[in-house]
């Protein structure tokens, strides 16, 4: 666990200091959300968690795939760590707009207002969560802020009717070419 820490502190530090090269290449962002989704179901199905994945077609983005991955990832877990046990995650994958837009919404306790800016600043935890146990430091939103806004995206909060968040994020999106 303490390498992880260390791991991820480096990696936001570079990334900050653009140390860190982005590989990037043409990125089908539904391929990358089913590997994800398959390798986090295991964790989920322990709490009786359904995933539900919706895609509206083909999305490529040019992205760094690893470094993507790992800020998805991060977000999906923090779905499942702070949905109750039996309730559902719903993540959606659509373009729209000339962007790439992910949504993983859970059904939680949402996040305070007051706790939406600061969700994504480095060491920053919210104190009115309860998720399932595993206690964050504040370093893994940081690292999916840094990731994204090194993609040239954005990446956001907002309420989930009627209950828990919806974490949000955008990239530039590569356009598809349709040969007929």
């Amino acid at each position: 666990r303490m390498s992880a820490i260390i791991n991820d502190l480096l990696t936001l530090v570079k990334l900050d200091q653009k140390e860190i090269p982005l590989n990037f290449a043409e990125t089908d962002l539904n391929k990358v959300m089913e590997d994800i989704i398959k390798r986090m179901t295991p964790l989920a199905a322990a709490k009786q968690i359904q995933i539900h994945y919706s895609k509206e077609k083909e999305v490529l983005a040019e992205a760094d795939e690893m470094k993507l991955t790992l800020a998805i990832s991060n977000l999906v877990d923090n779905a499942i760590k702070y949905t109750p046990a039996g309730s559902e995650i719903k993540v959606h994958v659509f373009q729209k707009d000339g962007f790439v837009w992910t949504e993983i919404a859970d059904n939680g306790n949402g996040v305070a207002d007051a706790d939406k800016n600061k969700l994504f600043q480095m060491f920053y935890t919210a104190e009115n969560q309860k998720g399932d146990g595993r206690r964050g430091l504040g370093l893994g939103l940081a690292l999916c802020k840094a990731i994204i806004n090194a993609h040239g995206g954005e990446i956001g909060v907002r309420d989930n009717s009627p209950r828990g968040s919806v974490f949000y994020f955008t990239l530039p999106a590569e356009e598809v070419v349709i040969h007929e």
